[in-house]
């Protein structure tokens, strides 16, 4: 073989190793490169997997305060209607009570609504036969031993309320039917009532 054969067996030798070398490290860089891929897909399969459960759970714990504040309401709605309930029975009590214990409980209310003793009784037309002439009588005795005047009438005029009564003293009016009691009371009635019907 003469010097330039082997010259170029040499050359395509180490041109063949050359190739090999390179050729070995294109297949590791590409391993490594699979390799980094695989672990960064796999880490950010396992990232978007703890968002996606995050967000699961922010939606789970929001649904259920929702369905929390959504059954308070509905509880405290419920309440509400309970005590309105409450409220509009204890007014048809009071309307629908017994001549004789009407007239005890409308009896101190005329005393201590009275000013002066010359007021009008303004009643509503269900109202009139339980103000009789006897019980006028009575609240104008007890309205003269207080130094009053004693002489409440039952006015001709009646009114759209709901039990008790409307003093009149020329322009002035006192409104102590039941209905306007209940309502200027309610907000401090309220809290007793519904400790009574809830427990609270």
């Amino acid at each position: 073989m003469s010097g330039a054969e082997k010259l170029k067996e040499k050359i395509i030798t180490e041109a063949n190793e050359q190739a090999d070398q390179v050729l070995n490290e294109a297949r590791r860089r590409a391993e490594q490169t699979m390799a980094r891929g695989e672990q960064e897909a796999a880490s950010r399969k396992k990232a978007l997997l703890e968002q996606a459960r995050a967000q699961a759970e922010e939606r789970r714990r929001r649904a259920l305060t929702i369905a929390e504040l959504d059954a308070r309401k509905k509880i405290l709605t419920a309440k509400e209607e309970l005590i309105e309930d409450t409220f509009k029975q204890a007014l048809t009590r009071l309307q629908s009570m017994e001549p004789g214990a009407y007239q005890e409980i409308i009896f101190p209310m005329l005393l201590h609504a009275v000013q002066s003793g010359k007021e009008e009784i303004i009643v509503s037309s269900q109202d009139r036969k339980r103000f009789t002439s006897e019980f006028l009588a009575s609240v104008n005795q007890a309205l003269s031993q207080q130094g009053k005047e004693g002489k409440l009438t039952l006015s001709k005029e009646s009114r759209k309320i709901q039990g008790g009564f409307i003093l009149r003293a020329g322009e002035v009016e006192i409104n102590s039917s039941f209905d306007s009691i209940l309502r200027m009371q309610r907000d401090q009635l309220e809290p007793e009532v519904a400790a009574v019907l809830f427990n609270e």
